[in-house]
């Protein structure tokens, strides 16, 4: 068949991807679906450049691609950009997979281009069967809707004009048409979770069900049909329940309760926040008590307290390691508040209390410290002989894993543990007969 101009330029119409007048940065990789759209916006007689990656992954094929690129742009008659990446050292410097430091390069360079030459969208050649296999690998690492719809076909000024078609109908086109390209050889290796479902699992389905790419097209409108009145009903029970505060949201957990499909609503309520799934479902497990639990994401904290939910940034909760000098009575760190006061007598009873202790001053080296747990920690209970780590104790304390991360540690001059702050003191840093000089030290939660 000839290239499909006209379904090609009835489908940019249809979705308004671009007006006439507006000139398009291509992102041309140099395999066949890049090179067939750029060949597509050349009869359609779009104006637009191409840009290229070389992302220093592939020795001399890297080279190869770069060149027969850069000859397509010349026998089309259109700028050519050009950018090579060191990605395995950014990947590492960066604590990026390989797949995710190429993406991140790439975009950045895409949007730099639009912004120096004045290009109006940016096009990445993407099709029917690419919305498939993202819409595969969501399900398989558990997205929710959000990850139902598969690609757009635009999102902000990233556009995708080849979902109109197939991989059997490129496949046509370039054989009809005699159309030149270059093959990446690591698109053959299953090593990428992508590559095991293109080559593997969807050759399978296919026998099952030989429209597959129909088929799954029309389910993909309708999830992005359907996320978008999810979206809505979100947003109505977001503008119900969150209550702004200066640094933080509330929400108050009678009304949570009521609010229906719970595990639905709650999670898209909290998925742009970082929670995933299973979270939300602890914490709907603990909405009838546990008060006190915290539950984080890489980025927020929810506390669960007897009435309200808090939401917090984590950076809120981080333990930043504070120094407290010898003339300091009082410190702050993450959410706690300690204080240390000289007793002018001994009291008559000397019980610590959960929030607070009464230690011999004379035990202490200063600067004293406050910080977080750390793997290794150990102390020695009070009233127990022996040592026992820390992360024993928090154990024995049945303290969820996410809310050690906040409990603040008072630390000696010397490195003993003075006190897990609001739990246990230390032995050896007891009021004695001898003792002349006492302290009482308090915590509390801000």
């Amino acid at each position: 068949m000839l290239l499909p101009v006209q379904q090609f330029k009835d489908f940019v119409n249809s979705y308004t991807l671009f007006m006439p007048q507006d000139k398009i940065l291509l992102a041309v990789s140099g395999g066949k679906d890049s090179v067939t759209m750029a060949h597509l916006f050349a009869s359609a007689g779009f104006k637009f450049g191409i840009a290229h990656c070389n992302f220093n992954l592939r020795g001399e094929e890297s080279i190869r691609d770069q060149n027969f690129v850069k000859n397509l742009a010349d026998q089309l008659g259109v700028s050519f950009h050009l950018q090579a990446f060191e990605t395995e050292a950014y990947a590492k410097e960066y604590k990026l997979s390989i797949q995710m430091a190429a993406r991140d390069l790439r975009y950045e360079f895409f949007y730099s281009l639009k912004e120096s030459f004045g290009y109006q969208k940016i096009a990445i050649a993407q099709h029917q069967n690419d919305a498939m296999e993202t819409v595969l690998l969501n399900l398989i690492r558990g997205t929710g809707i959000a990850g139902l719809h598969g690609i757009k076909v635009q999102h902000h000024d990233i556009i995708r004009p080849l979902l109109c078609f197939n991989s059997a109908d490129i496949e046509e086109m370039v054989e009809e048409n005699n159309i030149s390209f270059v093959e990446d050889s690591s698109n053959a290796s299953t090593k990428y979770a992508r590559n095991k479902i293109r080559l593997n699992v969807i050759p399978e389905m296919k026998q099952l069900n030989p429209s597959l790419e129909d088929t799954f097209q029309k389910n993909l409108d309708y999830f992005s049909e359907l996320e978008e009145l999810l979206i809505e009903t979100v947003k109505n029970h977001q503008a119900h329940l969150f209550k702004f505060k200066d640094q933080h949201i509330e929400i108050a957990i009678n009304d949570l309760k009521k609010v229906h499909p719970q595990k639905l609503i709650l999670f898209e309520l909290f998925r742009p926040f970082g929670f995933n799934i299973t979270t939300i479902q602890n914490l709907i497990n603990c909405l009838n008590g546990e008060s006190g639990r915290k539950f984080f994401s890489d980025t927020h904290c929810i506390t669960v307290d007897r009435e309200t939910l808090t939401l917090k940034t984590k950076a809120q909760f981080i333990l930043r390691e504070q120094f407290i000098k010898a003339d300091q009575h009082e410190a702050v760190i993450g959410n706690y508040h300690l204080s240390i006061d000289e007793l002018a007598s001994k009291p008559l009873s000397l019980i610590a209390e959960a929030h607070s202790i009464y230690v011999d001053a004379e035990e202490l080296i200063y600067p004293l410290k406050l910080r977080a747990w750390r793997e290794g920690d150990s102390f020695k209970p009070f009233g127990m002989h022996g040592e026992k780590k820390v992360s024993d104790f928090l154990i024995s304390q049945k303290i969820p894993l996410d809310d050690k991360k906040s409990i603040p540690i008072l630390v000696n001059g010397d490195g003993k543990i003075i006190w897990i702050c609001g739990y246990r003191s230390d032995d050896r840093f007891k009021v004695k007969s001898n003792t002349k000089k006492i302290f009482i030290l308090e915590v509390h939660k801000n």
